[in-house]
């Protein structure tokens, strides 16, 4: 009987330890937390962003703003919290990163951090004749492109990361590519990348950075145009279509915001963060070009 008990037993325990390991390798990983504490500069609802300026995060990174995706348990905080709303949350880091745990309470009205008060743009709304200087040296200005849809999106041209700006400007190009496959829409297809760093981003460096991006398909910036302006004129461009930026410890800190603007000159639709497609936004472009009178 003993011997024929013991190969039950094993059994029995590589059973038991089989489910647990199973289990454990189910489960998400914990992901390491931080503490967050900061001001609430814009709230995306469609994407479940916030965008905080917020204090150093020890261990982690130090002040900056920037856009936070927020846990689906947290949903409830949208329709409630605000920009310049203080904000306390619990900085989840897994496959990504996530708030959890989030509070708020109604803040001052001043930033006093270098960053504006933002409002997120809405479809309708007339947009300013914001003035630029392209990378001719040509000035240009918003109500030129009336009468024509127009595509628009943030970057600088020292921007690092694979899914910020080289991101949004490999967007734009496959975006230009699918839109001359409709002769009848590239015809009247404008794009346009606006720098949120003005003081290195003249001209002819942007001439440079448009040729490595818009040259196989636009070589002469006929159709995709790369601008800058005035710190003031760049942040009042930012401010109107909900972009956040600041520079902090020298480094340019920003969230992303492209925006479809209609022949009328109103905004048709806006897209949030980087989640969204070259395909996609061509088919809205197209639409927009097909609605145009």
């Amino acid at each position: 009987m003993q011997c024929q008990s013991r190969p039950v037993s094993c059994l029995l325990v590589i059973c038991t330890a089989a489910a647990i390991w199973l289990s454990a390798c189910s489960r998400k990983p914990a992901g390491k937390r931080y503490e967050l504490e900061g001001r609430v500069v814009a709230v995306d609802s469609g994407s479940r962003v916030i965008t905080v300026a917020h204090h150093d995060v020890p261990g982690l990174m130090p002040a900056m703003t920037m856009p936070f995706e927020v846990a689906k348990s947290e949903d409830w905080i949208f329709g409630k919290i605000a920009p310049g709303d203080q904000v306390h949350a619990t900085l989840v880091m897994t496959d990504h990163a996530e708030l959890q745990d989030i509070s708020f309470s109604e803040g001052s009205d001043s930033p006093g951090d270098g960053t504006s008060q933002l409002r997120l743009p809405e479809a309708g709304d007339v947009v300013p004749d914001f003035t630029f200087v392209n990378q001719s040296g040509k000035m240009v200005r918003m109500k030129q492109f009336a009468g024509r849809p127009l595509l628009l999106t943030f970057i600088y041209t020292r921007c690092p990361l694979p899914d910020y700006c080289l991101l949004m400007s490999n967007n734009f190009s496959e975006i230009l590519r699918l839109l001359g496959e409709i002769p009848a829409v590239y015809a009247k297809a404008q794009l346009l990348s606006i720098s949120i760093d003005p003081e290195f981003d003249q001209p002819k460096v942007l001439h440079q950075y448009g040729e490595r991006y818009a040259g196989k398909f636009d070589p002469n910036f006929q159709h995709w145009q790369f601008v800058t302006g005035t710190a003031e004129e760049i942040r009042k461009a930012a401010d109107f279509f909900g972009l956040a930026y600041n520079t902090k410890d020298g480094q340019l800190v920003h969230s992303l915001r492209t925006v479809l603007i209609g022949a009328d000159g109103r905004i048709a639709k806006v897209y949030s963060g980087n989640k969204w497609t070259p395909d996609e936004v061509a088919k809205d472009y197209a639409a927009a070009v097909g609605n145009a009178p």
